[in-house]
């Protein structure tokens, strides 16, 4: 019988085209999977999972917990790693809620002006997701 009480931990790291935004060690992870959101914990088995736009929380080891607003992506989970690969990703707490709604307008004119052509109005569209889902990981901080 063991009588080690330390909590189990996992490695995370969290990596956009940008470059990497966390990369350290958690007692757990929740990301919105396309299919709901999915908790990971120490000693997961192995997974892949596709993510969405939305609000990804790692609780940290000094029993933080670090709230990203991150994009569309995939995660990955093995031998109590997780890598976290999206599009985007922004802190909470580094998040300026005045630029987030001009974020926001800029994406609705932008849909409005795409009309027919099909290319805009996605990007339109996409910029409109990741602002408000900016706003809304700003608003529960």
């Amino acid at each position: 019988m063991s009588t080690d009480t330390a909590k189990k931990r996992v490695g995370v790291r969290v990596l956009t085209p940008e470059g990497p935004v966390h990369s350290g060690a958690a007692y757990s992870v929740i990301a919105p999977s396309v299919m709901g959101e999915v908790g990971i914990f120490p000693r997961h088995a192995p997974l892949i999972a596709f993510l969405r736009v939305g609000e990804t929380r790692l609780n940290l080891t000094d029993d933080t917990t670090l709230v990203l607003a991150t994009g569309e992506g995939y995660m990955s989970v093995e031998d109590d790693q997780i890598l976290i690969m999206v599009e985007q990703a922004e802190n909470a707490a580094t998040i300026d809620r005045t630029r987030a709604e001009e974020a926001l307008r800029l994406a609705e004119e932008a849909l409005t002006a795409a009309g027919d052509n099909e290319n805009a109005h996605l990007a339109a569209q996409s910029a409109k997701r990741r602002a408000e889902n900016r706003l809304r990981v700003v608003d529960k901080k």
